[in-house]
C-alpha cells in the first residue's frame, strides 16, 4: 500500500518513495497552450508547492535521464511534450521573508532568498556555465537576478523561472498594519518592483517561461506597471481541477486505501463532500473540487486510528488560516461576517486585482479576497455578479470562531465552560435539556445592555452555534428537509459516535418585549414547524440516531423558554 503524502510537497521524494501521487500532469500540456508567463493563486495548503515541484522536475534539463522514473505512469509521460528537459529552472520561494524588523531587515532577508536560490541553481547547472564565481560580490536581488540571467544567456540554453509564495511577504505586511514599508518596497521604484522588472527584462533574452503563484491577487496591481507581461489563470475553467481534488480522485483514494473495509464508502464520501469539498474556481466549471491537504489529513487518520478525527480542520492549516484571517478582516465588516456565519450568501463582483491603498474602499474588495483565500468560493453566478458562500463545514468553523472570540472581547463572558461542557454531554448522552436550558438562561440574563442592543432572532442563533460548535456536534446551519429549514441541526461528530445517542432539532423565535402576547401564538407555530421536519425522510435518513425537537423562544432581552416536542 502507498503511503499518504500528508505534507509532503517534493515530486522526486513522492515518486520514488512509494508515496501515493494524484496525477495532475495533463495540466503541463495545458499550461504549454497558454501564453508563456503566467500567474495563478490558490488558497493556502492547497497542493501549489507540490505542483511547483512537479513541473519543475518535468522541465529540468538535468532530469533527462530520470524522467522515465519520474513520469512513466502518468499522463504526461505516456504524451510528453517537446518542452521536456529543456530548461534551466530558477526556483525562487518567497515564503520566509522577514516583515517585523523594518525595511533594511526585509530587504537583506529579500536579497539573501534570491541570492540563496541563485547560488543553487548555478550550482545545480555548473557544467554549463564557464564563471562559477560571478556572484561572489554581488548584493541586491535585482544584480544577482540581472546576472543570472546574462550568465545564461551566454549558454545557449533557455530559463524557466518558478516563483512561489510571490505575496507572502505583502500579506504579512498588511496583516499587521505595516502599509508603509509595503508601499516602500513595492512602490514604482521600489525594491521588489525592481526585481521583478529586471525579470520582464530578462523575457527578450533567455527567459522562455515564468509561472508565479501566491494565495491572493494582493501585489497584482501595484506590479502590473512594472511586469505586465503575465496571464492571470486563475479563474479559468481550463485549469478549475488543477490544484484540488474532484470527486472521482478522492473516490480513488479512498479505495487505494482500503477504507471500504473499515467503513461504509458512500458515507465517508457523503462526510468527506460536507467537510471538505465545496470549492469552485471559475464561474464557467461545474466541477467543485476538496482541499487536498484537509482530505490527506482526514484519511492518514481514519486509516491509522480505525475512527474520525476529532478536529476536522487540521491545526496546521488552522493556523495558516487564522493569519490570512487577520488580514481579511482588517475590513471590519461585521455584517458580511454576520451574514456568513448565519449560512447566508453574499452577491458580488469579483475584483481580479487589488491596489493596497483603495482596497478597505469597497465592500467587493472584502468579499473578493475571502475568496482567493479559499475562505468563500463561487456558489452561483448572476450576469456579471457572483453569489458567493462558503466552501464547506471545515471553513465556517473558523468564521464562528471567530465570533466566538469577538464575542467575548466585546461582552467579557466566557463563551466555553464546565457548565455548558455538562449541559451539552447531557442533550447527546441522555437526550436532556435541563442543564442546557438553564445555562441559556443564565448566559442571557447577564448580557449587557450594549450586547442586547438591536438583540434579534439571528443574534440568539450566533449565540446558540457558538455553543455547539466546540463540542461532540456538527452544527448544521439552516438544514435543508422537505418541511422547510431547520434553524440548527445538531448532528453527531462521528470521531464521538459511540458517546452520541441524541441528535437534535432546533427551531427558534424571538419575541419583542412589546409583543409577548403573542407568546402562545408564536410557539404554537413553532411546534407546528417542528412537527413537520419530525415527518422528513431527508432528517430521518441523516443518521440513525434518535432525534429530539426543541422549540427555544427568547422574549425581549432577558427572558427565554425552552420547549420540547
Amino acid at each position: 500500500m502507498k503511503k499518504v503524502p500528508y505534507g509532503i510537497s517534493n515530486f522526486q521524494t513522492i515518486r520514488e518513495q512509494n508515496y501515493l501521487y494524484v496525477d495532475k500532469s495533463k495540466y503541463i500540456e495545458i499550461l504549454e497552450n497558454e501564453p508563456p508567463y503566467q500567474f495563478f493563486i490558490r488558497p493556502r495548503k492547497f497542493g501549489k508547492s507540490l505542483f511547483l515541484s512537479m513541473i519543475e522536475n518535468y522541465y529540468d534539463i538535468n532530469k533527462a535521464e530520470k524522467f522515465e522514473e519520474l513520469f512513466k505512469d502518468l499522463y504526461i509521460g505516456l504524451n510528453p511534450t517537446e518542452r521536456r528537459n529543456q530548461y534551466l529552472v530558477l526556483y525562487i520561494n518567497f515564503s520566509n521573508l522577514v516583515v517585523s524588523e523594518g525595511k533594511e531587515r526585509f530587504i537583506e532577508s529579500f536579497d539573501n532568498c534570491v541570492l540563496s536560490a541563485a547560488k543553487e541553481f548555478l550550482a545545480k547547472y555548473d557544467k554549463f556555465f564557464q564563471d562559477k564565481d560571478i556572484l561572489n560580490e554581488s548584493k541586491g536581488a535585482e544584480i544577482v537576478i540581472n546576472k543570472i540571467i546574462s550568465l545564461t544567456n551566454t549558454t545557449n540554453k533557455k530559463m524557466f523561472i518558478i516563483i512561489d509564495e510571490y505575496d507572502n511577504f505583502a500579506n504579512d505586511l498588511i496583516s499587521c498594519g505595516n502599509k508603509n514599508l509595503y508601499y516602500e518596497v513595492i512602490s514604482s521604484e521600489g525594491y521588489v518592483r525592481t526585481f521583478y522588472k529586471t525579470i520582464k527584462t530578462g523575457t527578450a533574452f533567455c527567459v522562455e517561461r515564468i509561472f508565479i503563484t501566491g494565495v491572493s491577487p494582493i501585489m497584482l496591481d501595484d506590479l502590473t506597471s512594472g511586469f505586465n507581461i503575465t496571464i492571470n489563470l486563475t479563474l479559468e475553467n481550463n485549469v478549475n481541477e488543477m490544484l484540488g481534488f474532484n470527486e472521482e480522485e478522492i473516490r480513488s483514494i479512498l479505495k487505494e486505501y482500503k477504507i471500504d473495509e473499515m467503513f461504509d464508502l458512500e458515507t465517508v464520501l457523503k462526510d468527506m463532500k460536507k467537510y471538505y469539498d465545496g470549492y469552485l474556481f471559475s464561474k464557467f466549471s461545474k466541477n467543485r473540487v476538496y482541499n487536498p491537504s484537509l482530505s490527506l489529513y482526514f484519511i492518514q487518520n481514519i486509516i491509522k486510528n480505525k475512527v474520525y478525527p476529532e478536529n476536522l480542520l487540521d491545526m496546521n492549516i488552522k493556523t495558516d488560516y487564522r493569519k490570512l484571517e487577520n488580514m481579511a478582516f482588517n475590513f471590519r465588516d461585521e455584517e458580511i461576517v454576520k451574514k456568513l456565519i448565519l449560512g447566508e450568501e453574499i452577491s458580488t463582483k469579483l475584483v481580479e486585482k487589488f491596489n493596497l491603498e483603495y482596497m478597505y474602499d469597497k465592500k467587493e474588495n472584502f468579499v473578493s479576497l475571502l475568496y482567493y483565500m479559499g475562505m468563500l468560493t463561487i456558489h452561483n453566478t448572476y450576469f456579471d455578479k457572483y453569489i458567493m458562500a462558503i466552501p464547506n463545514y471545515a471553513v465556517r468553523t473558523i468564521y464562528w470562531e471567530y465570533f466566538i472570540e469577538k464575542f467575548q472581547e466585546k461582552s467579557k463572558l466566557l463563551v466555553e465552560d464546565e457548565m455548558l461542557f455538562d449541559a451539552v454531554n447531557n442533550m447527546a448522552s441522555n437526550g436532556k435539556i435541563t442543564l442546557f436550558n438553564e445555562y441559556l438562561k443564565n448566559f442571557i440574563s447577564v448580557l449587557s445592555n450594549r450586547d442586547l442592543m438591536q438583540f434579534n432572532e439571528k443574534s440568539v442563533k450566533m449565540i446558540l452555534i457558538s455553543f455547539f460548535i466546540n463540542g461532540i456536534y456538527l452544527v448544521n446551519s439552516e438544514f435543508e428537509v422537505e418541511g422547510g429549514y431547520i434553524d440548527i441541526f445538531l448532528s453527531s461528530n462521528k470521531a464521538y459516535d459511540k458517546y452520541i445517542n441524541y441528535e437534535w432539532v432546533i427551531e427558534l423565535k424571538y419575541i419583542k418585549e412589546s409583543e409577548k402576547d403573542k407568546f402562545e401564538e408564536v410557539k404554537n407555530q413553532g411546534l407546528e414547524q417542528l412537527q413537520r421536519y419530525k415527518c422528513s425522510s431527508k432528517l430521518e435518513h441523516a443518521s440513525n440516531k434518535s432525534k429530539k425537537y426543541l422549540l427555544i423562544i427568547v422574549i425581549g432581552k432577558k427572558h427565554v423558554e425552552c420547549i420540547e416536542l
